[in-house]
This record gives structure tokens, sequence and C-alpha cells, in this order.
């Protein structure tokens, strides 16, 4: 009994299936990637034009301490 299933075993692993892609059978994979590409370039375009949360001042920006009084 273990050497048929050694046998059946060994014979699976054997048989694969594997046919030519035509540029019809690309299709969804390439919209796809060009999908995410997209989303990922819209992503970044917003977070890089949002405003900043803290205000920047010419004074934080030279490293001099503001003046007082």
């Amino acid at each position: 009994m273990k050497q048929e299933l050694r046998r059946l075993d060994r014979g699976a692993d054997d048989y694969y299936y594997r046919r030519r892609l035509a540029g019809r059978d690309l299709l969804p994979a390439i919209g796809a990637a060009v999908g995410a590409g997209l989303a990922a370039f819209y992503v970044v375009r917003v977070l890089t034009q949002r405003t900043p949360l803290a205000i920047e001042t010419a004074s934080r920006r030279s490293g001099r301490a503001p003046r007082r009084g």
C-alpha cells in the first residue's frame, strides 16, 4: 500500500500543463497593472499637494529664534 501511495505522489509531481499565452490572455493582467499604477500615482499626488499641518515661518526655516517684544 505504501508503494502505491509513493507512485501516485511521484506521478502527480511530474504532470504539468503549460500553454502559450496570447495578447488577449494578458489583457486583464496589463489592465490591473495600469490601474494599480494610476491609483498609486493619485495617492502620491494627493499626499504631496495637501496642506501641511504646521505653518512654517521664515524664522523656522532659517533656524533662528523668533524675536520677542
